[in-house]
């Protein structure tokens, strides 16, 4: 396994390339298709196509590296490692820690966040397709259990995906170039791919810098695995919710 390092330039141009894409999909691509009467629960989806990208993207990058075809290899690559004993409560109090320090921006910074999505609104049809619970891509969520699985197929390509290309494929590389100043760079570019929704970018950038330089101290990809489950999981437990009334 021969990990080479990444130009700060490259970098960029990854982030950028994957924040452009999700800016063409969200104002362009699936307007265009809502206009043309696709099914909401298809545009949910392709919403959230560039994450199967990056999944595909960081297992075709691992194998031209020339590693092992076998979950132990690529678990040493991308350092997903098992937390173990005591550490979980470390885990656990970082995953709190990220969760608040986004809570904290939306709270502190509320106007400016406001004025922030004012100036770069949600279009209203990504919106309508997400819904306003009871309402779900379209769809009354009561009795209807396949919107989880629908729900879940692409919170599971979101996590991993980003997960896999992200801090398993590109942090390594990256620490490569920069050494322990990673994190800040890796935080920073993180943040920017988040900018086709400024208003997001903002409240993710604390968690996003802290987040990084847990995953450098501690060299475990684990931890960062699951603090992004559970924020992007939250949602779900409205739609179980939805699902049961």
């Amino acid at each position: 396994m021969k990990i080479k390092p990444i130009s700060l330039q490259f970098s960029i141009l990854i982030f950028g390339s994957a924040a452009f894409l999700f800016l063409l999909i969200e104002r362009i691509v699936v307007p265009f298709l809502a206009m043309r009467g696709l099914d909401p629960a298809i545009n949910f989806l392709i919403l959230g196509s560039p994450h199967i990208l990056f999944f595909i993207g960081a297992l075709l990058a691992y194998k031209k590296e020339g590693n092992d075809c076998s979950w132990k290899s690529l678990c040493q690559r991308f350092r997903i490692f098992p937390i173990k004993g005591k550490f979980w409560f470390w885990v656990i109090l970082f995953v709190i820690i990220d969760i608040s320090l986004y809570l904290l921006v939306y709270k502190l910074g509320y106007p400016f966040v406001k004025w922030v999505h004012d100036l770069f609104p949600t279009p209203e049809i990504v919106l309508d397709i997400m819904g306003d619970r009871p309402m779900f891509v379209g769809r009354n969520l009561s009795g209807n259990w396949w919107l989880l699985g629908l729900f879940f197929f692409r919170y599971f390509f979101n996590v991993v995906g980003e997960e896999f290309l992200w801090r398993g494929y590109l942090f390594p590389r990256q620490e490569l170039t920069h050494g322990k100043n990673t994190w800040i760079v890796h935080g920073l570019l993180w943040t920017g791919f988040h900018l086709f929704a400024p208003y997001n970018a903002l409240m993710v950038l604390p968690g996003a810098l802290f987040m990084s330089y847990i995953v450098q101290r501690y060299k475990n990809n684990t931890i960062f695995i699951i603090s992004h489950a559970v924020m992007n999981g939250i949602p779900m437990v409205g739609i179980i919710q939805g699902i049961i009334n």
